[in-house]
C-alpha cells in the first residue's frame, strides 16, 4: 500500500512540475516574442543564411538545398527560446516574467521598443513598473543577463552556423 501511495504522490509531483515548467516555458516565450528578441534573433538567422549563400555561390547550390536549409529555422528559433527559458529561470519566477508579460501588452509596453519618443504618460507607467520588485530584479539582473545571453547567442549561432556548413558539406558542398 505504501508504495502505490509513493508512486502516485511521484506520479502527482511529476505532472504538477510539468505543468508548472510548461506555463513558465510559455511565459517566458511570449514574453521574448513581446520584447522583440524572437524577432532581432529571426533577423539574425536570416541574414546568416544570406551570408552564407554568398560564400557558397561559386559551388552553384540549387535552390532546392538553399530552400530545405532555410526550413531549419522554426527548429533553430524553438532552439533559441528554449535556452533562454533557461536564462529567465536563474532570475524571474512566473510571477515576474506575468508582470512583464502584463506590461508589454500595454501601449507603454509597446511603445518602449519602438524609436519614438515616450509621451509622460508612458514614463511615468513604466518608472512605477521598473520601481516594483519585479522591476528592480530585472535593473539588477541586467549585467548579468546580458552575460548570459551573449554566451547563449554565440553558441546558439554558431551552432547553427556549423550546421548548415555540415549540411551544405553532406550535400557535397564545400568552400
Amino acid at each position: 500500500m505504501k508504495k502505490i501511495l509513493t508512486i502516485i504522490c511521484f506520479i502527482t509531483l511529476s505532472t504538477t512540475a510539468f505543468a508548472q515548467t510548461k506555463a513558465y516555458s510559455n511565459a517566458v516565450k511570449k514574453c521574448i516574442q513581446s520584447n522583440g528578441t524572437i524577432a532581432y534573433y529571426e533577423n539574425v538567422v536570416d541574414q546568416m543564411y544570406t551570408m552564407i549563400e554568398e560564400r557558397f555561390e561559386a559551388q552553384n547550390v540549387p535552390a532546392s538545398v538553399w530552400k530545405e536549409i532555410r526550413q531549419g529555422k522554426g527548429q533553430a528559433m524553438t532552439d533559441l527560446s528554449n535556452q533562454i527559458v533557461s536564462a529567465y529561470q536563474g532570475y524571474f519566477t512566473l510571477a515576474d516574467v506575468k508582470k512583464m508579460n502584463a506590461l508589454y501588452a500595454t501601449e507603454a509596453g509597446k511603445n518602449m521598443f519602438k524609436k519614438e519618443a515616450l509621451s509622460e504618460g508612458d514614463k511615468i507607467i513604466l518608472n512605477e513598473f521598473y520601481q516594483s520588485e519585479t522591476g528592480q530584479k530585472i535593473v539588477s539582473s541586467q549585467t548579468d543577463m546580458n552575460a548570459s545571453m551573449s554566451k547563449i547567442s554565440e553558441s546558439w549561432s554558431g551552432g547553427l552556423y556549423k550546421g548548415v556548413i555540415e549540411f551544405l558539406s553532406e550535400k557535397g558542398y564545400n568552400l
